[in-house]
């Protein structure tokens, strides 16, 4: 695997098309001091499957030369509450230029999306970029590119076109880059949220992706479109959930998607083919138990150094404080492998693919094509009941409001080990000092004696 350092960064830009004789328009002199920079001649490869799987899910990879930052790109739609409207939000991931193939680590961080399919260089984009760097009084905040492109497919031009970005260099720039914005749109630019080798596709850009976006259904539609968009809308959280766990190094999101999908699962029991779910929810049972016990460790391990450090006899407390971090070093360690072991096998890439066919086809009963109403025939379970109006509650608006104000129930079982019967574990396993494990037995005492919390 390349061992060359991957950059990590959070873009936010604005595009817009415009007429080849578009005319820049003057902007107020109150934002700042304008530069303008050396025209630069960019060549890129973007990369792709021939269906255009990563297109179709907001995603481009591509290597680029020519630029002030040569080499592969690959960029991952970034979700925010506030994103400003008209922005494109995005985590860019830039590796140096070391290969003719995308980065090892590019390929498995997509794996889920790309489901085995090759990706290939697809298009070759061709830009001339005049680039300007606005500076306020907190220094460079947005960079203006005014771009010529040429884009081919097999050496043929597909399309020519002038595209204006606007980036933000600092977040304190995007009141400023709104107004810019508004300027260019009433200078007659038209606002574009597509790749710029998008039009290489053709008809497959314009696609949904794998997992659809479907529009909320009304309350008197069948059962079966409702759980399909229901399913369909928690999958598209857990595909997202699972590449931003990748960019942050974080699966807290991951698990708790998945979580939310098994308690829908459970609720919407009586609609679904139970025969064609009892292995999708093993191997979701499966996966959160992986994604969780690194977690659950750390937090014993909080428990246990409490636990050790509360008796007023602190004799051989250090002693027995570095026992317990080792123990919980060596646990936490071995949970992180299995989980990347886990995350790298196939068991782990089919469960994804029968996701996508849940979100796709669910298997419903009979019973889900039937004109009912789906909120009146719902599980009198008050977890099951509250899992409907979570994921129902754009449809049943009214209802799921009253009934997620009545309802007080937790879907989320912690599936956690005392820290006293850690302590219990090691003071038992005939390897220490004979003092750390009276250390250990006093700290042990006290918990169950319930002098100390755990």
């Amino acid at each position: 695997m390349n061992s060359t350092p991957t950059e990590q960064h959070v873009e936010t830009e604005f595009k817009f098309r415009v007429p080849e004789d578009f005319e820049l328009p003057s902007f107020p002199q109150s934002l700042g001091t304008w530069t303008t920079e050396a025209t630069r001649n960019m060549d890129a490869t973007y990369w792709d499957t021939t269906d255009a799987t990563l297109l179709r899910w907001g995603i481009t990879m591509r290597t680029r030369s020519g630029g002030s930052d040569d080499g592969w790109h690959l960029k991952i739609p970034t979700s925010h509450r506030k994103q400003p409207e008209g922005a494109i939000v995005r985590t860019e991931l830039h590796r140096d230029p070391t290969g003719a193939t995308p980065p090892i680590e590019f390929l498995e961080m997509l794996s889920t999306v790309l489901q085995g399919s090759d990706v290939l260089p697809i298009a070759r984009v061709r830009t001339e970029r005049k680039p300007q760097a606005l500076t306020g009084t907190s220094g460079q905040i947005i960079e203006l590119v005014d771009d010529r492109v040429t884009l081919t497919r097999d050496e043929v031009i597909i399309d020519q076109f002038r595209e204006i970005e606007i980036e933000l260099t600092s977040q304190l720039g995007l009141p400023d880059a709104l107004l810019i914005c508004e300027i260019l749109r009433n200078a007659g630019a038209h606002t574009s949220s597509v790749s710029k080798a998008a039009n290489a596709f053709g008809p497959e850009a314009k696609k949904q992706p794998d997992i659809p976006r479907l529009p909320t259904p009304d309350q008197s539609d069948l059962p079966c479109d409702l759980i399909r968009w229901a399913l369909s809308r928690q999958v598209r959280k857990i595909f997202h959930a699972e590449l931003t766990s990748r960019l942050a190094g974080d699966t807290h999101e991951l698990t708790l998607e998945l979580i939310e999908l098994d308690a829908l699962l459970k609720a919407l029991r009586d609609w679904l083919n139970q025969a064609e779910q009892e292995f999708l929810e093993e191997d979701l049972t499966w996966l959160i138990r992986e994604l969780s016990i690194a977690a659950e460790l750390a937090d014993q391990h909080v428990q246990a150094r409490v636990l050790v450090d509360s008796p007023s006899d602190p004799l051989d407390r250090d002693e027995a404080t570095a026992v317990v971090d080792q123990y919980f070093a060596g646990k936490i360690e071995a949970a992180r492998s299995s989980l990347q072991a886990a995350r790298r096998s196939d068991r782990y890439l089919f469960l994804f693919s029968d996701l996508i066919n849940l979100a796709r086809v669910p298997a419903v009963t009979p019973t889900a094509y039937e004109p009912r109403n789906l909120w009146e025939h719902i599980s009198s379970n008050p977890c099951d009941r509250l899992s409907i109006a979570v994921h129902f509650g754009a449809v049943f608006k009214k209802k799921s409001k009253r009934l997620k104000k009545d309802l007080h129930c937790s879907q989320r079982e912690a599936r956690r080990v005392n820290a006293s019967e850690i302590l219990r574990a090691i003071a038992l396993s005939g390897k220490n000092d004979p003092a750390v494990i009276f250390t250990l037995g006093v700290s042990l005492g006290a918990a169950i004696n319930g002098e100390y919390a755990s």
